[in-house]
This record gives structure tokens, C-alpha cells and sequence, in this order.
């Protein structure tokens, strides 16, 4: 996977996007404080967020002027609105050991 660091100007959140996700902004601002940024903001071609809306808020809260993206290319409309879907409601599935915990 290609990553490139950009402008965070140049960043442009997805309009229809549904998820609210300020709660959770400070949590994400912290884990970038404290960890670095680890995962990118995922783009389109057009600069527009498919994922990493938090991540996004998160690092204009922390006053960033510059974040890491990666550029979803070669994907049809349908396809990266599909990932949109998979990437926010994936967690849905999932459960945690509270034994591991």
C-alpha cells in the first residue's frame, strides 16, 4: 500500500458521510498524540474521505498541517461506497474475549 503525506487542506470530507463520530474525536486525537499517526486517511482520486473521518478530525484538532493518505485508485463509485460501508459497520461482527481483557 502506497502512502503519501499531503496538505490537510486538500483533504475533503465525504458529504453523505453518516457516521457520527465526535465522540470519539478526542480518543483519536490522544491515540495520535500519544502513538503517532498509524493508520492513513484513505482518499479518492478526488481527495474526498472514504475512511478516516475521525482520524481527520482528530488531526485538525491537534492543529496538523499535513497528514498521511493513501489514495484508493482504480475503484468504481459503487465499489468504494461499499468499502465506505464494510470499513465502518465490520466491527458490528466482531466480540471481545473478555478473558484476554
Amino acid at each position: 500500500m502506497k502512502t503519501k503525506t499531503i496538505a490537510i487542506e486538500k483533504i475533503i470530507p465525504y458529504a453523505s458521510n453518516p457516521r457520527a463520530n465526535d465522540l470519539a474525536v478526542d480518543k483519536v486525537a490522544g491515540s495520535i498524540k500519544e502513538y503517532g499517526f498509524r493508520q492513513p486517511i484513505v482518499v479518492d482520486k478526488d481527495m474526498v474521505i472514504v475512511v478516516g473521518h475521525t482520524r481527520h478530525k482528530a488531526a485538525r484538532q491537534l492543529g496538523m498541517t499535513e497528514v498521511p493518505v493513501h489514495i484508493m485508485e482504480n475503484k468504481t463509485r459503487d465499489q468504494i461506497k461499499a468499502y465506505r460501508l464494510m470499513d465502518n459497520k465490520s466491527n458490528e461482527e466482531a466480540s471481545w474475549d473478555d478473558d484476554l481483557l
